[in-house]
């Protein structure tokens, strides 16, 4: 489609309504308003100013109200933007002002250098007296007044020259700052006057009865997140949790008041729905041929029988592709192909798709393949021969009987097979059932082999990306250089997204137990297209929080204060930074551990309490025991002493270890005496680790309290015997 072809459809003015970020990539919706007077009773709308950036497969349009009409067809384009004066962004506008004063200055520096250089070329010259004359005077008062005159104006024009060039430094650092907030400025800011952006061709069923919205989604590049949050403790020493996520995109246009979704997913895993193939029993079948595909018609190389002709009369028409604008780039092997299937008949190849730019048809009379007569079955053409053995049938071996032939013999032996009760045996040498390749039925990414390519031409084959890209750009009549240049430009623009350093003690998001998870903002936010991280407020966290106090008085006598997260949401609570604040101030940061729907995540660190006070003392006693008085007994006993300086109650977790004897000690044992209170073994992990022989005391202390807790253990072994590093135990 031309430019003229794009400026009469009707152009529909979109608005960017929603995006949902994945790990890396987005999808973006735009919406349309239809009506009768927007479309002016056209079947075809072009819907412009999309990203450059954009996965054109991943172009989707539908309509949302019914309104008469629905989507049949929606395609990816080009289109190139007149910009006015004030749609430049203020940065390149005071960039290219500040270019302008450069080069002003530049200039009149070189006429100053310039008029500097010839005054110096103002000295007295002497003329050369006459033969026979003598010397005459010299005139030393012009002499003095000419060098008078060139001190006064050097003097001048050298203080207009350090004046101008200090002023040339000033603009060449104004020109240097304008460069670097233009390339802090957001990617969608408009730079060119003449810009090339991407656009979506929608063809409808018919004209729209009743107003509805039309709304397209399509793939973005560019784009990635990572979740933070923040907890606000309250008085009780609980808290609430928000999520935060911190987003950086480059794709080419700024979100504005736009309904944000992120999600764990990845855009590149395969969600294609798989297909079961049916079991059944009786005689083998050929699996019925996949729709949208159609051999290509028989003596189709006869097609260019003509071309060949000629072009071995002019020896250069092979240098180049007849028709074609510029040097294509080699087009991909073909993909093997199975033989095509037996039941239908052949039919003309069908014409390229509406979507195949018109100058890669060049060759055929009106860009079209010629069609052929019907052929039949039971006897192929030589050219059908000649085509199955090159191109796209290439991978067919001439061994194989041909499913389709075979004749009148082949048939007497099936019936001879159904005659003798064969219907359960299965044929040999029968070559399985044609599968199309999956790149031969996307229509859209296909082009028309050129008559260069002499294996393929005639051909339906798989095209480059660049090469479609390309030829879209002909097919909207602009510099094939120019397009090319700003596809990469935003392509790579988008890509360094991927290369953005991870704000600190962030992670990046991933499936959770193998499962992924949407979460949807609570409101409108604005990402503008810098490719710097920005946060932005993401939802409230349905948790329960616990606070509780912790001490191992034995590792050191302070008392930690800790927060346990039940998480009461369907979503995953995802690993990142957490920000603890109380009362408006900020307290530390701290790491947040992933915890599933309905599960328990480990204790959050918050600090040392330092209103509670802990000490802890020990006693050790050696005595004998046994019916001989052979062994040795050594009591220990642990007190620990906890004040609450609190204007509330607490609740503390006191963590103790007593000696474990190890598997191969069998005259070593561990006998533990009562506790007051009476403390908890943990035989299983704590927090995520296992230590063995801890013990728990959890216990209340009131305002301003004193509480003690005591605990004793008493080791027996030989006594002949002692424990390695001291009988005491610590």
């Amino acid at each position: 489609m031309s430019t003229a072809e794009n400026l009469e459809l009707p152009r529909l003015t979109s608005t960017l309504q929603a995006v949902t970020v994945y790990r890396e990539g987005a999808v973006c919706t735009r919406v349309a308003a239809l009506d009768a007077t927007a479309t002016a009773g056209a079947t075809r709308v072009c819907v412009g100013a999309l990203p450059l950036c954009l996965v054109p497969g991943s172009l989707r349009a539908r309509v949302v109200e019914p309104g008469g009409a629905a989507v049949l067809d929606v395609r990816a384009s080009f289109d190139v933007d007149l910009g006015a004066e004030i749609d430049l962004a203020a940065e390149q506008r005071a960039l290219e002002d500040a270019i302008a004063q450069r080069e002003g200055l530049v200039v009149r520096l070189a006429r100053l250098d310039a008029a500097i250089a010839e005054l110096g070329e103002l000295v007295p010259r002497f003329r050369e007296p006459p033969r026979r004359e003598p010397p005459r005077p010299a005139a030393v008062a012009t002499m003095l007044a000419l060098g008078d005159l060139v001190d006064a104006r050097a003097d001048t024009l050298a203080a207009e020259r350090r004046s101008l060039r200090r002023e040339l430094d000033d603009a060449q650092e104004r020109e240097r700052l304008c460069q670097r907030r233009l390339a802090e400025a957001s990617t969608a800011a408009r730079t060119q006057r003449a810009k090339v952006a991407r656009a979506a061709v929608v063809t409808l069923t018919g004209p729209i009865a009743q107003p509805c919205t039309l709304a397209i989604d399509y793939q973005v590049p560019g784009a990635r997140w990572v979740p933070s949050y923040q907890l606000a403790l309250d008085d009780r020493g609980g808290g609430s949790l928000t999520m935060r996520a911190a987003i950086a995109q480059a794709t080419g246009e700024d979100w504005t008041a736009i309904a944000l979704s992120l999600s764990t997913a990845s855009l590149s895993r395969r969600t294609s729905v798989p297909e079961l193939q049916s079991r059944r029993i009786g005689r083998k079948q050929p699996e019925p041929p996949r729709a949208g595909w159609r051999e290509p018609p028989p003596g189709l190389e006869g097609l260019f029988a003509d071309y060949d002709g000629f072009a071995a009369s002019d020896p250069t028409r092979r240098t180049t592709n007849a028709g074609s604008i510029g040097a294509r780039p080699p087009l991909p092997a073909a993909p093997p192909m199975p033989p095509p299937p037996a039941a239908p008949p052949p039919v003309p190849m069908m014409a390229a798709p509406a979507a195949a730019p018109a100058a890669l048809l060049a060759g055929m009379p009106g860009g079209v393949p010629m069609p052929q007569p019907m052929a039949r079955r039971s006897a192929p053409a030589p050219a059908a021969e000649q085509a199955a053995s090159t191109g796209m049938f290439a991978s067919l071996s001439r061994a194989e009987p041909s499913r389709g032939g075979g004749g009148a013999a082949f048939d007497g032996a099936m019936a001879e097979l159904s005659d003798e009760g064969g219907a359960d045996l299965e044929l040999p040498g029968l070559p399985p059932a044609p599968s199309p390749d999956a790149n031969l039925l996307d229509y859209g990414g296909l082009q028309l082999a050129g008559l260069d390519d002499e294996a393929r031409r005639g051909r339906l084959v798989p095209a480059p990306a660049i090469a479609v890209a390309l030829a879209l750009a002909t097919r909207v009549r602009v510099q094939v250089d120019m397009v090319a240049t700003a596809v990469v430009t935003a392509e790579r623009i988008a890509g360094a997204v991927a290369m953005v350093e991870l704000p600190r003690d962030c992670l990046p998001v991933s499936a959770q137990d193998r499962f992924d998870y949407r979460y949807d903002c609570r409101g409108p936010v604005d990402v503008a297209a810098t490719g710097r991280w920005i946060t932005v407020p993401v939802a409230d966290c349905a948790v329960t929080a616990t606070p509780l106090l912790v001490c191992v008085p034995a590792v050191e006598p302070q008392v930690y204060r800790t927060l346990e997260l039940v998480n009461a949401s369907p979503r995953a609570l995802l690993p990142g930074p957490v920000d603890v604040v109380a009362a408006g101030q900020f307290l530390l940061t701290t790491s947040l551990p992933a915890i599933p729907p309905g599960g328990r995540g480990r204790r959050l660190g918050l600090g040392v309490e330092e209103a509670v006070k802990v000490a802890r003392n020990t006693r050790y006693e050696e005595t004998t025991g046994g019916i001989f008085g052979g062994q040795s007994v050594l009591p220990h006993t642990i007190e620990i002493e906890l004040a609450n300086r609190l204007a509330r109650a607490v609740d503390i977790e006191v963590l103790e270890r007593v000696p474990v004897v190890d598997a191969n000690e069998k005259d070593l044992k561990i006998e533990e005496h009562d506790a007051t209170p009476a403390w908890q073994e943990i035989e299983g992990p704590h927090d995520g680790v296992v230590v063995h022989g801890l013990r728990r005391w959890r216990v209340a202390v009131a305002a301003g309290a004193t509480t003690t807790l005591v605990a004793k253990y008493s080791i027996r072994m030989p006594g002949d015997r002692m424990l390695v590093g001291g009988n005491r135990r610590s």
